[in-house]
C-alpha cells in the first residue's frame, strides 16, 4: 500500500465536532478539490482525510450484476408468491 504525503501546515483544519457533523460534505470537498484536510482533536492534528491516488481508486461493482448468473427464473415465481403471501398475512387482503 502506498503512502500519501500531506502538507499539514497548508491543509484545511476542522475540529472533531465539525468533522463528525459534516463528514459527507468534508469528503465531497476533498474529492472535488483533491486537497487533504486535517481533523483536529484537542487542538492537535488527529486524523487526515486525503484523496485516494488514481491508481488505487477502483470502481465499485453492484452485487446485482455479480449475482445475475446465479438467478434461477423458475424460483423467482416462488419467491414472489411467498412474499405476496407474507404481505397478505401481515397486512390483510388488499382490495
Amino acid at each position: 500500500m502506498g503512502s500519501v504525503s500531506v502538507d499539514v501546515h497548508r491543509a484545511e483544519k476542522y475540529g472533531l465536532a465539525d468533522a463528525k457533523a459534516h463528514l459527507s460534505d468534508l469528503v465531497a470537498t476533498v474529492e472535488r478539490t483533491g486537497e487533504a484536510c486535517i481533523i483536529m482533536r484537542y487542538g492537535r492534528p488527529a486524523a487526515c482525510i486525503a484523496p485516494v491516488p488514481e491508481e488505487r481508486a477502483v470502481p465499485a461493482k453492484r452485487a446485482k450484476g455479480l449475482l445475475a448468473p446465479y438467478a434461477d427464473d423458475s424460483k423467482r415465481a416462488l419467491e414472489k408468491s411467498a412474499f405476496e403471501r407474507m404481505m397478505v398475512e401481515k397486512h390483510g387482503e388488499v382490495a
